[in-house]
């Protein structure tokens, strides 16, 4: 089912997470983005949820930070891509 996020008139956020994996796996560093959300609020939700599940509990260090931007939407019809045509017949 959709969601109305409030995004026909105003703002929009979305919730960017940098994370690394855990050096065992390469330590490599990742970014994501969550959203969009129709309150800020809920961006830094996402923010705050990634930096508390990617915490080491013996150390209390996070690999994980992140931040919210703000951004709109511009809605325009959509035109399906076109079906390539099958030439020839069967074989």
């Amino acid at each position: 089912m959709a969601r109305n996020i409030k995004a026909d008139h105003g703002a929009v956020y979305r919730a960017v997470i940098n994370w690394t994996e855990v050096p065992e796996k390469g330590g490599t560093p990742h970014t994501e983005y969550e959203g969009p959300y129709g309150e800020p609020g809920a961006a830094q939700g996402r923010v705050t949820f990634w930096e508390n599940y990617l915490r080491d509990p013996d150390t209390g260090e996070t690999r994980a930070s992140g931040h919210v931007e703000e951004g709109t939407i511009t809605w325009q019809p959509y035109t399906p891509p076109r079906k390539a045509s099958r030439k020839g017949g069967r074989a």
